[in-house]
């Protein structure tokens, strides 16, 4: 590879660690002889074709730490997806910031977008590393343990989950029945997480249901009863894209803008029609929570475990990038369960664009409405420190 700039990106949903990434990727890249200056891009991709750079090389250790312990994206993000006219326009800009190196941190469609970008560069006879970093609390991409965000994402759906639990225990006379809704997109990594501060039967969550197994609500209704019968309240998890049988949407959007452009759909409105469906059923007081973006960003909740890999797959890429590799993604690898440890690896994105990866059938139990203790022994070492609660 050719001396050059290296330029950097995030791009789709926001984490609480994604940033740690970022300041992995610029502490690396300032050490190194083949990188002239960092610059990073406004907005994703669209940075690039609006021209819109700045530089990242002057930041003091302050600023970096102070950087490093930022939630959300600091550079900005964006979930468009490269038109055929636009690799032009793409290249062009590359050239003209003298840009050798190329990374985007990001999650299925981002790799998606370093993959077009990489085949182009490839078929002009430019000299351009592209390297993926990997991003997503959905914990959805292939190929690799668990994804930086994750962890803390986690974090905060058990505690979330606990705590909304202590206030259902305490309110069951009024209200009984407790329906959080969670991210996730297709998969169920984040609905499985709620169960992961679970000490007892009394304890929340007592059902989970995830995008994986059609949901069928008489069913659903039956575990509410059973469970209230028996302990006088409940608390439900679900993902907020939930099907039936027909692989229709429980919650799904009927008007406005109902996808992006890389044609994942807007989602609203599941925990409100459960609500509905129990209080009209059962006949039992029903209220939901539903976290939204906060979950995803959450530093409070923040896993130390997930801060330390987000920064390690940082300086992984750029050592990647300045080897001249290209056409890969960071990947994060399990080599040891207890005690934990993992270490950083890479696989082609051709294996990661357009690919989902589920929950997998041996971390949900036969019912399909909670997990398995499997799932406990794969997501603890993820998350940070739950806390303990007593029951008087």
């Amino acid at each position: 590879m050719e001396k050059g700039n290296l330029l950097v990106g995030q791009a789709g949903g926001c984490t609480a660690v994604i940033n740690q990434s970022l300041v992995g990727i610029i502490e690396t890249a300032k050490k190194s002889h083949a990188v002239e200056h960092v610059i990073g891009m406004r907005n994703g991709i669209l940075g690039v074709l609006r021209e819109t750079f700045f530089s990242l090389d002057t930041f003091d250790k302050k600023t970096l730490m102070l950087l490093k312990n930022t939630p959300s994206s600091a550079l900005g993000s964006c979930r468009y997806k490269l038109k055929n006219k636009d690799y032009k326009a793409v290249l062009a800009s590359l050239k003209k910031q003298n840009v050798h190196y190329l990374l985007l941190i990001g999650g299925n469609d981002t790799a998606q977008t370093c993959l077009q970008i990489a085949y182009y560069a490839r078929e002009k006879g430019y000299p351009l590393s592209v390297v993926a970093v990997p991003k997503t609390i959905d914990n959805d991409l292939p190929c690799m343990d668990h994804t930086p965000g994750y962890g803390s994402a986690a974090t905060f759906v058990a505690c979330a989950t606990q705590e909304a639990g202590k206030d259902t225990e305490a309110m069951k006379d009024v209200d009984p029945v407790k329906i959080i809704e969670v991210m996730g997109r297709n998969s169920g990594w984040l609905v499985a997480a709620a169960a992961l501060g679970k000490r007892c039967e009394e304890d929340a969550p007592h059902l989970l249901y995830f995008p994986e197994r059609p949901f069928d609500e008489n069913r659903f209704l039956d575990d509410v009863k059973k469970v209230y019968d028996r302990i006088g309240y409940v608390v439900v998890v679900v993902s907020e894209t939930i099907r039936d049988a027909q692989k229709s949407r429980i919650g799904a959007k009927k008007s406005g803008i109902i996808a992006d452009l890389f044609g994942h759909q807007y989602v609203e409105g599941t925990a409100v029609k459960l609500c509905q469906l129990v209080e009209k059923k059962l006949k039992l007081r029903a209220r939901f929570d539903k976290p939204g973006t906060i979950q995803r960003m959450s530093m409070n909740y923040i896993s130390p475990t997930d801060r330390r890999e987000a920064y390690m797959v940082g300086e992984e890429a750029v050592r990647l990038a300045v080897k001249g590799t290209s056409g890969i993604m960071v990947t994060l690898e399990r080599i040891l369960q207890k005690p934990y440890r993992c270490r950083v690896g890479s696989v082609k994105i051709e294996k990661i664009a357009g690919v989902e990866k589920y929950l997998p059938n041996y971390f949900i139990n036969r019912k399909g409405n909670f997990v398995t203790k499997a799932f406990y022994d794969y997501a603890l070492p993820l998350v940070g420190e739950l806390p303990t609660f007593i029951r008087l």
